[in-house]
């Protein structure tokens, strides 16, 4: 089968997608991507990153990066997989390279001096990273942040899958009307 002349209509893509190939549907996708990137960290499993992946489609992210262990399970991104920028880093000193470009935001709730979500002022190319399910980020790349935020939480949890959290905090970018800074 060659995803990318072949039509998809099994994959879960709105309506105006279904007789397109992967390469259209990809194409037409990163044509309208926002000025943002995501990563997470992947060094143990792959509990999240299939959300995490999903979520960046859905919200437009430019770039899509994990750091740590090559392979996950793709079945969780639904075939969105194929409409995003992925790309796969091996080590923090691949990450420290995208500081040229992007500037380096945590989501982290389990720490100090955090600035809540609703009160941070989103800078320009923002990398929003993520941390790897039970473990947060790692120390060496919180060493590497610009600015560490927190999602607000009321119950009694720690903290939110970086499934959840990452749809909230892409959605918060896109719809402050933040995209164009």
């Amino acid at each position: 089968m060659n995803t990318n002349t072949e039509v998809k209509n099994s994959y879960n893509v709105l309506d105006r997608y279904k007789t397109m190939t992967v390469d259209q549907i990809r194409h037409c996708v990163l044509s309208k991507t926002f000025p943002y990137a995501v990563l997470m960290e992947q060094w143990v499993g792959d509990f999240n990153i299939s959300t995490m992946i999903r979520n960046a489609n859905a919200f437009g992210a430019r770039e899509v990066f994990y750091v740590g262990k090559r392979k996950f399970d793709r079945r969780g991104t639904v075939g969105s997989h194929h409409y995003v920028n992925l790309n796969h880093l091996r080590t923090i000193e691949d990450v420290k390279k995208l500081k040229e470009k992007y500037h380096f935001v945590c989501f982290e709730n389990n720490v100090e001096k955090t600035v809540m979500l609703s009160d941070y002022h989103w800078p320009k190319m923002p990398l929003m990273i993520f941390g790897e399910e039970g473990t947060g980020i790692t120390d060496e790349m919180m060493e590497l942040a610009d600015d560490v935020v927190a999602i607000q939480q009321y119950g009694s949890v720690r903290s939110l899958n970086v499934g959840t959290c990452s749809g909230i905090v892409m959605h918060d970018f896109v719809s402050r009307g933040l995209v164009n800074v």
